[in-house]
């Protein structure tokens, strides 16, 4: 018998609802009417415009274009922040040493891919190679149940390669978790910090 979908029953989702969310998490390009709205409020042309948001889309500034921001906590029931420390010797480097050119922390993201493509899922948000502690890798999860979670990590603890794991679950206060993933600097900033600073040749 497959396991309830708490936070869909607590938040009263339906399947238009899932199907709507589906939607709105997927990529749409900015219109030539908007184009021309960012153009008017810059005071620059719609080709400047179009070519400045594909300059941030080649620098890989930004990311997406128009996609909505869902609120992880409020549909997943799992979402984990977990440390992961690996069995592994960080490299020696010093006079007479060489660099031991195999030792790659990506190999060990690429078991936990693996790990979650055997299993055929897909719950991996983050990863990251932690350095100056005693962890290796922090991951972000997001889960449809702690069970998910627990298999998951089951799978990767069969690779041999772990030695300790400790799981962080973002809290709610008030309906609210602090995270604001679209927070820019100010143009003041940058016309006091960027744009009035003479730079010395």
């Amino acid at each position: 018998m497959p396991e309830i979908w708490r936070k869909a029953i607590e938040q009263e989702l339906d399947e238009k609802d899932i199907e709507l969310l589906n939607i709105l998490s997927k990529e749409r390009r900015f219109s030539e009417e908007e184009l021309e709205d960012f153009a008017k409020e810059l005071k620059i042309s719609s080709k400047e415009a179009k070519e400045g948001l594909k300059e941030l889309r080649d620098k890989k500034i930004l990311l997406k274009d128009k996609i909505s921001i869902i609120d992880q906590l409020k549909i997943w029931d799992g979402y984990y922040i977990v440390l992961i420390k690996a069995t592994i010797s960080p490299p020696i480097v010093g006079p007479g040493f060489e660099f031991p050119t195999g030792w790659r922390i990506e190999k060990y993201l690429e078991k936990l891919k693996e790990a979650e493509k055997r299993l055929k899922l897909n719950l991996i948000r983050h990863a990251y190679c932690l350095q100056g502690t005693e962890w290796d890798i922090l991951l972000i999860v997001s889960v449809k149940s702690q069970k998910e979670y627990a298999l998951f990590m089951d799978e990767v603890a069969k690779q041999g390669w772990i030695s300790k794991v400790w799981s962080i679950i973002p809290m709610e206060l008030g309906n609210q978790w602090i995270f604001d993933p679209i927070a820019v600097p100010s143009v003041k900033d940058f016309k006091e910090r960027v744009k009035n600073i003479k730079i010395k040749k």
